[in-house]
């Protein structure tokens, strides 16, 4: 990957508190919950994407406990950021590993088109460039591991496929991953029928996801906080249902290049509706019956299974699946 400026990306010195010199960002990082300093290294990055004709600025984000057993590759859901993961990002510290995130373009503080993606590799390529820029300042040295949502998911199978790590993942854990479209009804369906055709004629058009706030989670304090949150979105694009449906396509076909290369753990939430539960559990079925993955299945949790009644255990599987490999 050439460019013609160096980019650097660097941590700040060990007890020293955030930097006073953006307090907007400030603001931002005491208020999501994040670990802090003088216990936590913190760093992060905007960097210009390299790729395709709509250049973009993208921030990551990076945390690093004074003692580190590996690194963390989150990767967050679809029409949200990782501000939205604060305390995962805290209890992931807490045990010991450090956490390297992105928002995706169009999500959070990056730059982009809300609910627009111009091609099945844009996410993967992004989070790549953004890996080759901070893994050698957290713990080059520390297995990598991956956790992702939804969205992030899909992205982090994605990236499993494509192999273009600095490290080979040691494990994955994936939360009801994007691994097929929820049934739909009325002109959302007509919509991905034709989504190939609006995709041409309308690429970047706004259209509301039409997923209530109800089906994430039955926490109504954390929806309350995600209704005023104004990082996350309400839209879709035809682009973006053309595109992530070619990469769920991609990443099905070549699952076998995917359950080979490293341990995953899926956790799937069993009143599912925001994503397809039964492309998943075919998935899972399909692909991850070997004794080195597991599957876990929440029979009354809804899609956010990090905010649902089960969160603890999915906190304690989730590292003792990484502390195992």
């Amino acid at each position: 990957m050439t460019r013609t400026t160096e980019v650097k990306f660097r941590l700040s010195d060990p007890g020293l508190p955030y930097s006073q010199s953006d307090s907007n960002l400030v603001d931002y990082l005491n208020s999501r919950g994040f670990p802090s300093p003088p216990n936590i290294r913190y760093g992060n990055l905007s960097f210009e994407a390299s790729q395709n004709s709509h250049r973009v600025k993208l921030f990551g984000q990076a945390w690093r406990p004074s003692s580190v057993k590996g690194t963390v590759l989150l990767i967050h859901g679809f029409a949200e950021h990782i501000g939205n993961y604060g305390q995962l990002i805290k209890n992931f510290a807490e045990d010991g590993y450090a956490v390297i995130a992105l928002d995706m373009r169009g999500h959070g503080l990056s730059e982009g088109i809300r609910g627009f993606v111009e091609s099945p590799y844009c996410y993967a390529k992004d989070i790549e460039e953004w890996i080759s820029y901070c893994f050698p300042h957290i713990a080059p040295n520390k297995p990598l591991f991956i956790w992702g949502h939804s969205l992030g998911g899909l992205v982090g199978l994605h990236l499993i496929m494509r192999g273009n790590f600095p490290v080979v993942p040691s494990a994955a854990t994936f939360s009801s991953p994007l691994l097929g479209f929820p049934r739909l009804a009325g002109f959302r369906k007509i919509l991905m029928r034709f989504s190939s055709v609006v995709a041409r004629l309308f690429p970047t058009l706004q259209i509301s996801s039409g997923i209530p706030n109800t089906a994430l989670s039955s926490d109504h304090r954390y929806l309350e906080r995600r209704e005023l949150d104004g990082l996350v979105h309400h839209s879709v694009t035809p682009a973006w249902v053309l595109n992530v449906g070619k990469t769920i396509k991609e990443v099905r076909s070549y699952a076998w290049d995917i359950e080979s290369t490293c341990p995953i753990l899926l956790m799937l939430a069993g009143q599912e509706v925001v994503t397809n539960l039964m492309d998943a559990r075919d998935f899972a079925f399909q692909n991850l019956s070997f004794l080195e993955h597991k599957v876990i299945e929440f029979p009354d949790a809804r899609h956010e299974l990090e905010k649902e009644s089960v969160r603890s255990r999915v906190i304690s599987e989730t590292i003792s699946w990484f502390d195992t490999h």
